[in-house]
């Protein structure tokens, strides 16, 4: 069964539609899970998954309509009763503690160290759109479908922590004296002072953090362990259009560009005016490619610079000031005879020609 097909079966578990049939592929999963799975769950960590769940359920089931209750219905002894709970309404969470076990990356995870932090409170999105929070610093997340967030109350510590499973945007609210901390399950932390950014999780595969504006700083931080400083040894700085992926397979941070780099602020055109007016112009007459490629560099805050000296002193003639950066290389590449790659979080120009440039 694919993981959409099974999204839909919870959902009609939840309305109370399913069959009999149906029913059971729901308490079959869950034995497979945890009582049934490969692994090797103490029942101490059983009792504590089960522990979890029900305060989960306490939380998010609500009670059945008047006219619903008067409805006929089978009775369930109270173990049955459990785990169509658990599975009706916290599917996520199980589905969470297994990839945390999965994904401990040189280090052991209690079960109890999950959520990370005593006295947590958190959010799941078991909606198939994205869902919108508020943390009470003022900070906004935007997350994803399955995506749940761990967070405290108040931020009443130097630093302000949260726990990401699953992929959300995030625009953190500026407060210099405290920096805000997202924590995700391989192990990653990605640490800001205000900015947003969005962080893409994939089960099993790559994690991606990229920075729509301000600044974060990405890293690896075992588990216990205190990060007080921006140590450049410790992990990678990001800026505006930049990213990071993370490789599970590898255990290495790959930087990169962003999909649809944006302008710099500063670049950011006023009502009425011509795009970048407020940046270097973008509209150019027999300039150096060399000079087109830095006043790219200076709006987009990206490094882009021609592999050779030589293949600098091309000409370029033309007004790219409307299209995104992107489409704005292509349209010099072809005019100059050239090519780019993206190497890193730089792009390099090359030539393209046959012969003498």
């Amino acid at each position: 069964m694919s993981q959409t097909n099974f999204d839909r079966l919870l959902q009609k578990y939840l309305a109370g539609e399913c069959t009999d049939e149906e029913e059971k592929l729901v308490l079959a999963w869950y034995e497979r899970m945890v009582h049934n799975s490969d692994l090797h769950l103490s029942d101490a960590d059983k009792s504590l998954i089960e522990a979890r769940m029900w305060q989960a359920i306490h939380t998010n089931l609500q009670p059945l309509p008047e006219e619903a209750a008067s409805t006929k219905t089978r009775p369930l002894a109270a173990r049955t009763w459990f785990k169509v709970s658990a599975a009706a309404t916290i599917a996520g969470l199980i589905t969470t503690v297994v990839l945390l076990y999965r994904h401990q990356s040189g280090y052991n995870q209690s079960l109890a160290a999950i959520p990370g932090k005593a006295g947590y409170d958190s959010v799941v999105n078991t909606t198939a759109t994205d869902r919108r929070m508020q943390l009470a610093d003022g900070t906004r997340i935007t997350m994803q479908p399955g995506a749940i967030v761990y967070y405290p109350p108040a931020f009443t510590r130097n630093t302000r922590e949260v726990i990401l499973t699953g992929s959300a945007f995030f625009n953190v609210y500026h407060n210099p004296a405290k920096h805000f901390k997202v924590h995700l399950n391989n192990g990653l932390t990605t640490e800001v002072l205000g900015t947003s950014f969005h962080i893409t999780q994939q089960t099993g595969r790559n994690t991606e953090v990229a920075v729509v504006t301000g600044k974060v700083w990405v890293y690896r931080q075992p588990e216990h362990q205190e990060h007080t400083a921006l140590d450049s040894a410790a992990g990678i700085l990001l800026t505006r259009n930049k990213k990071v992926t993370y490789n599970a397979a590898s255990d290495v941070l790959i930087t990169g560009i962003v999909d649809d780099p944006k302008p710099l602020p500063k670049t950011t055109p006023s009502p009425g005016a011509n795009v970048h007016t407020a940046g270097p112009s973008l509209n150019f007459e027999e300039a150096l490619l060399h000079e087109v490629l830095q006043s790219l560099s200076e709006v987009y805050g990206i490094e882009i610079k021609p592999e050779t000296e030589q293949l600098g002193k091309r000409h370029f003639t033309g007004d790219i000031s409307k299209y995104s950066l992107f489409s704005q290389l292509d349209y010099i590449c072809k005019t100059t005879q050239t090519s780019y790659e993206i190497t890193g979080s730089q792009i390099i120009i090359k030539d393209t020609r046959t012969g003498n440039p």
